[in-house]
């Protein structure tokens, strides 16, 4: 092959490679820019800011965006900037801390493309995140609780064992004043004071009332619907 023509391959080679298309990853990313108002939240916070460009080019567990560290009402408005590229998706993770152990409740990847306004506001679990679009809005609820259920089956739920002591220690007691009375009455009788044996039949009396309503106390409580 001649030198002349060896040239014109390579001439019209680059040629083609200046008219073909750019590849995606040549295209330049700009940049998105968010302002945040948190003036008006009772409670301290945290925000990321993430877009598609940065999501598929850093690594995710935090790389993959952007976030403003704790923040509270004292902070103000702040601005949060990411990497953007036309026709990305917009997203961000609002985080609520609830208490000082760092427990928290999230709200993550909402939509907020098209929007460089928003705002946080209200009181701890019952916070309002919403973006100049009025489709971006998310609320925080408290966490609800769900009923405890008791395991009467089970001897080993610590429930039942508390039952279970107090029970022993009712009867314990039961025993214990009947025997208390018993040998004060015996005593008193042996002295020769009959007078008394009135007052100490009373004392019996008592216990063994006593006795009756704690024997009867788990039925009478199931009866009248306070066990459900």
């Amino acid at each position: 092959m001649s030198r002349t023509r060896r040239a014109g391959w390579v001439v019209a080679a680059l040629v083609l490679a200046l008219l073909g298309p750019a590849p995606a990853a040549w295209a330049a990313a700009g940049t998105y820019t968010v302002t945040v108002d948190g003036g008006d939240a009772a409670f301290l916070y945290k925000i990321c800011l993430k877009t598609t460009t940065t999501v598929n080019t850093y690594p995710a567990g935090g790389g993959d965006r952007v976030c403003s560290g704790k923040k509270g009402s004292t902070d103000g408005s702040f601005d949060l900037t990411a990497e953007f590229t036309d026709g990305d998706t917009v997203w961000m993770d609002v985080e609520m801390l609830v208490d000082l152990s760092g427990h928290s409740r999230t709200k993550d990847n909402v939509d907020i493309t098209g929007s460089h306004s928003c705002t946080l506001k209200g009181a701890l679990y019952a916070g309002k995140f919403k973006c100049e679009n009025a489709i971006n809005k998310k609320s925080f609820e408290a966490p609800s609780i769900e009923p405890y259920q008791v395991a009467v089956d089970d001897p080993n739920a610590p429930v039942v064992q508390l039952l279970t002591l107090m029970a022993w220690c009712v009867s314990a007691a039961a025993v214990l004043g009947l025997l208390l009375t018993g040998m004060t009455l015996a005593s008193q009788l042996r002295r020769g004071a009959l007078e008394e044996r009135t007052e100490y039949t009373k004392q019996i009396a008592f216990v063994m009332a006593a006795c009756l309503l704690a024997t009867t106390a788990g039925p009478l409580v199931e009866a009248l619907g306070f066990s459900q």
